[in-house]
């Protein structure tokens, strides 16, 4: 394997500095939040930059030479931890095993509140991988 893994970075790092989160494409729990107004959105710890710093160092880059595009979603619970992982969108089986593999291994969120209560969100993230030779 090259050195394609201290090259590989994710492209929209770049939007998620650039928007706020609220902008985010986000699918809250109907049951819990239909209607409502969430009050807070679920973090990583840091911010999106950590999240993407924190998902960089960990993904254990393919040997795909071509951009990869995924979209994955999960839920923030309100303990902070990612359940229900889904790939909406992969490139390839390896990558998207390997995106999976990192989000589990992702510390706690800070959970979305309602009302002073911690719901579970689901969240979209895009997540774009390119390689620079």
């Amino acid at each position: 394997m090259d050195n394609w893994v201290k090259q590989v970075f994710i492209l929209l790092v770049l939007l998620f500095l650039s928007s706020d989160v609220r902008s985010q494409e986000l699918l809250m729990d109907t049951e819990d939040v239909y209607g409502a107004e969430i009050s807070q959105y679920p973090e990583f710890p840091g911010g999106m930059e950590e999240f993407f710093n924190f998902f960089n160092k960990e993904f254990k880059a393919q040997n795909s030479k071509t951009e990869n595009k995924n979209l994955v979603s999960f839920n923030v619970e309100p303990d902070g931890s990612i359940k229900k992982i889904k790939l909406l969108q992969f490139s390839d089986i390896e990558t998207g095993e390997e995106i999976i593999r990192v989000l589990k291994m992702s510390p706690k969120w800070k959970p979305a509140m309602k009302n002073g209560k911690a719901i579970s969100v689901e969240m979209k993230i895009p997540i774009v991988f390119t390689s620079h030779r």
